[in-house]
């Protein structure tokens, strides 16, 4: 078995100490310390409670009893081999996404992993929804709303009053009609209008108007207007991801809500530059290929932990 990753690892540990039943409220104060240093502690710590509850509870409680008695190096032992077994299993929603884990899990609309869907809205209105996107809706004889809470999607837009607002935590977007695109980034949103046009207000309350074949990057700090797309940025609702001149980072980012479980990039791979048309639909066929075409090594740990390095 590989060297699982110093983050799982100390998950592991951490998990451990919790358990011994000699755990104190200094010992709670470091363990809040460490989650808070590192995405990846939070990450490791959240995909460890994920196996663990879909492993233990098959395991029988008799021997989780006597696992969590065991001394603590027996008890870490135990626990990766709960890990090993829940693995495959594991792939949730988990920091590394937009927004927080779990985040919209109790939303109007969702899909899972590696999956699109598309919906009619009460006003004749279409979402089509990005693999592990949310979304919440408030529609009434005075308001059509769509609030993106994580995600991506492709709205077309009938047009009838009230005006149709697209809401994500970056801004607003009102339209009277028409089609666009909307992706919620961990600390951007990105906007393009395929048709008709639209009025879009920064979070910081600055407002932009854009036409059909107009893009725009928002975040607190305002809005950028775009140069046309150097691929398709609608790809994705045919199953595929087009690139040109992208670093690795964003590609993955992409990626990332059709791999199961979690899917890292090392900073020392994470600026190389690609151009290509890859499949969404399976991701390890797709990082197969990026290994082919730039100097990669893809490291898997315990079935659900995958890491990119620089080769």
């Amino acid at each position: 078995m590989k060297a699982l990753p110093p983050a799982i690892e100390q998950a592991i540990d951490w998990h451990a100490r919790r358990s011994s039943g000699q755990f104190d409220e200094t010992d709670q104060l470091h363990f809040q310390h460490w989650l808070e240093a590192d995405s990846n502690h939070r990450t490791a710590w959240e995909s460890l409670q994920q196996c663990l509850q879909r492993t233990l509870p098959p395991l029988g409680k008799p021997a989780v009893r006597r696992a969590v008695q065991a001394t603590r190096i027996k008890r870490r032992v135990f626990l990766r081999g709960a890990l090993a077994l829940g693995g495959v299993a594991a792939g949730v929603h988990l920091l590394g996404r937009p927004g927080m884990p779990l985040a919209g899990w109790n939303a109007d609309l969702k899909t899972d992993t590696a999956q699109r869907r598309q919906f009619t809205l009460a006003d004749g209105s279409e979402l089509q929804l990005n693999a592990e996107t949310a979304v919440d809706l408030d529609f009434s004889a005075t308001k059509r709303s769509v609030t993106l809470l994580r995600g991506s999607l492709v709205a077309r837009i009938q047009p009838r009053e009230p005006l149709f607002s697209l809401i994500c935590r970056h801004g607003e977007t009102r339209l009277s009609a028409g089609r666009c695109l909307l992706d919620q980034q961990v600390d951007r949103a990105l906007l393009w209008i395929l048709d008709g046009e639209a009025t879009l207000s920064s979070a910081a309350g600055e407002q932009t108007r854009l036409e059909a074949g107009q893009g725009a990057e928002f975040d607190t700090a305002g809005v950028r207007v775009l140069p046309p797309p150097s691929a398709d940025p609608t790809a994705w609702t045919r199953g595929l991801l087009e690139v040109n001149d992208q670093p690795l980072a964003r590609v993955i980012d992409s990626l990332r809500p059709y791999h199961p479980g979690v899917l890292q990039v090392a900073d020392s791979a994470a600026e190389l530059r690609i151009s290509g048309v890859f499949t969404l639909d399976d991701s390890e066929k797709a990082l197969q290929a990026l290994a082919e075409i730039l100097p990669l090594r893809i490291e898997r740990y315990l079935g659900f932990w995958t890491r990119i390095e620089r080769a």
